[in-house]
This record gives C-alpha cells, sequence and structure tokens, in this order.
C-alpha cells in the first residue's frame, strides 16, 4: 500500500459515518465512550442546615486516578454555599452507587466510599467553593460545563467531603461527575 492510498485510508477512518466529516469529541466524550466516566446523582431533599456528602478516592494499588469536575448543581430556593475539603474523615450517611456514565459498559467506580448525608467536622483544605441559588436579589447557577478548565485530580485513598450550607429551606439537587483514569497528573 502506498503512503497516498494509507493516509486516504486513515481519512476515511475518522469520518462520522453520518455526515462524513472528521469527527471530533472532548475527552470527557471519550472517556465516558470508553466506560470511564461516572456519576453519582444527589437530592438532599428539603434541608435548613448543613448537609454533607463523603467519599473515598480509590487505593494507591488500584491504579486508578480520579478526575473530579465542577459539580452540576441547582437549588430550588435559597442560596447554598457549597464546599469540597480534602483529608476529612465522615462516618455514616446513606450509600450512593456511582453509575457509569456510558450504559453499555460493565465497568464499575473503584471509589472505596460514596455517600451522603455523612457526619463530618471538616478541618481538611478546602479545594473547591462556589456558591448555587437565590441570596438576596442575585440568582446564581452553576454546572459542569466548564469541565476541562476546572478539573481536579485527586490524591488516591483520601477521604473527601463536600459540605453544603443553606440559608434556608431548599432542595439541592446534583449531578457529581468524575472519570477515573490509569494515569496520574505526570502520566
Amino acid at each position: 500500500m502506498s503512503a497516498l492510498e494509507r493516509i486516504t485510508e486513515i481519512a476515511e477512518e475518522e469520518q462520522e459515518c453520518l455526515t462524513g466529516y472528521k469527527g471530533v469529541i472532548t475527552s470527557d466524550h471519550a472517556y465516558i465512550h470508553d466506560g470511564k466516566a461516572f456519576t453519582a446523582i444527589l437530592s438532599t431533599g428539603s434541608i435548613s442546615a448543613v448537609y454533607r456528602v463523603g467519599f473515598t478516592t480509590p487505593s494507591v494499588a488500584s491504579g486508578k486516578f480520579i478526575h473530579w469536575r465542577p459539580l452540576a448543581i441547582t437549588s430550588s430556593a435559597d442560596y447554598v454555599d457549597i464546599q469540597l475539603t480534602e483529608d476529612d474523615s465522615f462516618t455514616g450517611g446513606t450509600t450512593i452507587t456511582p453509575i457509569n456514565r456510558n450504559r453499555l459498559s460493565e465497568a464499575t467506580s473503584t471509589m472505596q466510599a460514596f455517600s451522603n448525608g455523612v457526619t463530618s467536622t471538616p478541618t481538611g483544605i478546602v479545594i473547591q467553593a462556589s456558591g448555587i441559588g437565590v441570596s438576596g436579589n442575585t440568582v446564581s447557577q452553576a454546572g459542569g460545563g466548564a469541565g476541562a478548565d476546572q478539573e481536579l485530580v485527586l490524591k488516591q485513598n483520601t477521604s473527601y467531603v463536600i459540605t453544603l450550607t443553606p440559608d434556608g429551606a431548599t432542595t439541592v439537587r446534583a449531578s457529581l461527575f468524575w472519570y477515573e483514569e490509569d494515569k496520574g497528573i505526570d502520566g
């Protein structure tokens, strides 16, 4: 096969079947296709006091690294302050089962624990902070649209706590999104 024939073959392989144009997708989208992207769905019900979600990243032996994306989150009424802290312990809560974003994949998350409504007194380092909802006459919204630019590569075998602090009674719904990769920050 000549070089020109091989280049033509490669170009044809990269064409999207419906339009005939070269297919291009983001890394998040590719990880969904590969079965490496996961979501945990959180719905607090009505809360008016601090609410916490805890999770522990995979062990070093797993070889997996968590690439954490911004929360896609909404608040039904009052403003909610949101903080993610690192190196915090937690107890109790209700287990959240992460789902693979590729519903055809049988891969499961390597997270060691993922629970909502946990008990914790965060003393770790705040590594992400934001807010959502209505505060006075100001409405704020948050989502995961700027994922790649806001990604955090989390430490292995480390506990994290998401703390939601509402100004008043509200319901919070969130889609927690991450992907699990075999390479760390230097890979």
